[in-house]
């Protein structure tokens, strides 16, 4: 009697989130995957010029998308607060930042990406916190980036994939994983990853920490930002739907 109860309640669920994500039809938006540094005002937040910044302390994220008509951009995939589950107003600041390292991820410690940011080089606004990730316009973004079209959840398949970031330039590199598994009722880790990419496990180990809101492609088409990586094994980690930034 559980296990049916069980199975009902999860069709419910299912059921619900269709309904909702659903409605987000497939959009065009332009793929960034740019490193950036990002303070928001209400958490007290004090970045200053010249100071080295980690991960751990959530300074530094990835642009997923930026919408080219708007200006309108989407990072990180997750929220820089704890337990926030709608969309929060905030205010911040997005800003410019220099690649300074990379420790590498290991099964003993998770990874992370060292970098400078420069308060002089401002490049958006912050508005909006949520449980997928923060959401703001960019006002001086500079350099080239491809249109591509979005995918609804129920096109996400598991197999081959691509995450997309630039962590060595401003240029965009593609690099492998396959999709593992898929996650339809948690509100942010829909898609479980495993990074394949021999040179991306020698560079990072995998995933690590201010990867978070690279984007993830799959046919040709954006489906998720990445969010979480698996403690003690940087190759495993998660991506948020991309309806749900949408």
């Amino acid at each position: 009697m559980k296990k049916v109860l069980a199975v009902f309640i999860t069709i419910i669920l299912i059921g619900l989130i269709g309904i909702n994500v659903l409605s987000v039809k497939p959009q065009k938006v332009l793929l960034v995957g740019r490193l950036m540094g990002f303070e928001i005002d209400n958490q007290n937040s004090n970045i200053k010029s010249g100071e080295t910044i980690a991960t751990s302390s959530k300074k530094i994220g990835t642009v997923t998308f930026v919408r080219k008509d708007t200006n309108e951009f989407v990072a990180l995939g997750h929220s820089t607060a704890k337990d926030v589950n709608k969309k929060t107003r905030v205010e911040g600041t997005c800003y410019d930042i220099k690649l300074e390292g990379i420790n590498k991820g290991t099964k003993e410690e998770t990874g992370n990406i060292i970098a400078c940011v420069d308060n002089k080089k401002e490049i958006g606004n912050i508005y909006y916190d949520s449980a997928c990730g923060i959401f703001g316009e960019v006002t001086n973004l500079k350099g080239e980036y491809e249109e591509v079209t979005t995918a609804n959840w129920y096109n996400v398949r598991k197999g081959k994939a691509n995450i997309l970031i630039a962590l060595n330039s401003n240029t965009l590199k593609s690099y492998e994983v396959e999709i593992i598994g898929l996650n339809y009722i948690n509100k942010n880790r829909n898609i479980k990853i495993k990074v394949t990419d021999k040179e991306l496990i020698e560079q990072t180990g995998g995933i690590v920490q201010g990867m978070s809101g690279a984007p993830l492609m799959q046919n040709g088409k954006l489906i998720g930002a990445v969010n979480y990586v698996t403690v003690k094994d940087p190759e495993i980690a998660y991506a948020v739907f991309i309806d749900k930034l949408l």
